[in-house]
């Protein structure tokens, strides 16, 4: 969207603003007002005219540690936008990245992830209004209540401001996603949110890190009222994916047979001195401790925060079919459309999919996460933009062409066939995010908490 689009956009949500202001303030009950809404969202299906997108890093086209222009153009907003023939705006940032973005030295094995070097000078365009609000890092409740501050501190805050803080503090004030959409009057409202409410289990090692469901239960309802109460927009909404299954995880087992490997310490040895057990799940804090404990730096076993049991598994993936579920019913009772992101994920982490004779996975450098073991690759983002173009021509009648999957496989730096050679050794393929990539990711993830 070019500089005389963008003054347009602000102009006509200005105008609307008003004009609702005006209705709001004439004789309309509550209810009349809430009814009339309730026609305008459903008169919108379809209607991208006046699009916003809310929601954490996933909709902000995060990649490989990083918001970075370079790998937001190829999240699935902008994929989306670009299939149905609608203007985005996103807050790009320029190189190295807010984080420094990571970047693949060598496969290895083991691989070798660096962090680019040097500092970014901000958004490439500070004037620009972004219609992409997601905040990477975002919990549920951000989208309503945290807003830029004028002098952020390093981190989360400086994300905050990145997105949402130019120009002028979004319409001279300091707005949170949610209530920028308000100020805006869309005519549709993309929400993708909950996600870093879940993940935060995979980065603690700790499930009770987790919102609870009766708080997301209360955030969740009043974001949607919110949204439904005060705007025409026709909502799409996407749900929650498993976050046991990500690469940032390494599954116990792989983790014990790849240091038997390396080692020649049978695993049985291995499972007592490290304290994991096949069911577990070992994040890169635990992986980081483990020649320690070998080499007798630090005692064993990998500590809690390094670790989700097989129990604490079962907690996290019933928690998130809790969430899903909150999400489920405050999108049917929206009217809304819902984006099932999970089934999504559990496809592509049974049985992969098969792009240019290629059968990518959701492994660690499997095809569909980049190096932080979290966000999607390329093709990974492309993926999603077409589930939510699938859902939304089954549902409201869309007619959006399918994005074309192979032509982005065949470019994308972290598709398997264009990091090593189509029928390289399984031995030889990555098994485990580095820690450092995880460590990279959990010091903006977690610096907030």
């Amino acid at each position: 969207m070019n500089t005389r689009s963008v003054l347009l956009f602000s102009s006509l949500t200005a105008a609307v603003g008003l004009s609702l202001i005006g209705c709001n303030a004439s004789s309309a009950t509550p209810t009349e007002q809430a009814q009339a809404n309730k026609t305008l969202q459903a008169k919108n299906a379809g209607n991208f005219s006046n699009t916003i997108f809310l929601g954490d890093s996933l909709t902000a086209g995060f990649q490989s540690g990083s918001l970075l222009d370079t790998q937001q153009v190829h999240g699935w907003a902008p994929v989306l936008a670009a299939q149905a023939g609608f203007g985005i705006v996103q807050p790009l940032i320029a190189y190295p990245g807010a984080p420094n973005v990571l970047e693949l030295e060598s496969v290895g094995p083991p691989p070798v992830i660096t962090s680019a070097p040097g500092t970014t000078s901000g958004r490439d365009n500070f004037a620009t209004q972004p219609t992409d609000l997601a905040v990477p890092g975002a919990l549920l409740n951000d989208v309503m209540n945290t807003v830029p501050l004028s002098n952020p501190a390093a981190g989360q805050q400086q994300i905050n401001q990145l997105v949402l803080g130019f120009p002028g503090l979004g319409y001279g004030q300091a707005y949170s996603q949610s209530t920028f959409a308000v100020k805006a009057q869309p005519t549709t409202i993309f929400l993708w949110i909950g996600n870093n409410d879940a993940l935060i289990a995979d980065e603690t090692g700790m499930p009770s890190s987790m919102t609870s469901v009766t708080n997301f239960t209360s955030q969740y309802q009043a974001l949607i009222t919110q949204l439904t109460t005060l705007t025409p927009a026709n909502l799409i909404i996407a749900n929650i994916p498993d976050v046991t299954k990500v690469p940032y995880l390494t599954p116990a087992a792989e983790v014990l047979g790849l240091v038997s490997e390396e080692t020649g310490v049978p695993t049985a040895v291995l499972s007592q001195i490290l304290g994991i057990v096949p069911g577990d799940y070992v994040n890169p804090t635990g992986t980081a401790e483990i020649p320690l404990i070998l080499a007798g730096q630090q005692k064993g076993p990998i500590s809690d925060s390094g670790v989700l049991s097989a129990a604490e598994v079962v907690t996290v993936q019933a928690q998130v079919t809790a969430f899903n579920q909150v999400i489920a019913a405050q999108a049917k009772a929206a009217g809304a459309t819902l984006v099932d992101i999970n089934a999504l994920f559990n496809q592509l982490f049974t049985t992969g999919l098969t792009i240019n004779g290629y059968t990518g996975n959701a492994s660690f450098l499997g095809g569909f996460f980049a190096l932080d073991g979290i966000h999607p690759t390329n093709t990974g983002y492309a993926v999603i933009a077409d589930t939510f173009i699938d859902t939304m021509n089954a549902s409201i009648k869309t007619k959006i062409a399918d994005v074309a999957l192979g032509p982005i496989a065949a470019t994308d730096p972290y598709w398997p066939p264009n990091i090593m050679p189509i029928g390289a050794a399984a031995s030889a393929r990555p098994r485990i995010i580095p820690a450092n990539a995880g460590k990279a990711i959990d010091a903006f993830m977690l610096g907030k908490r």
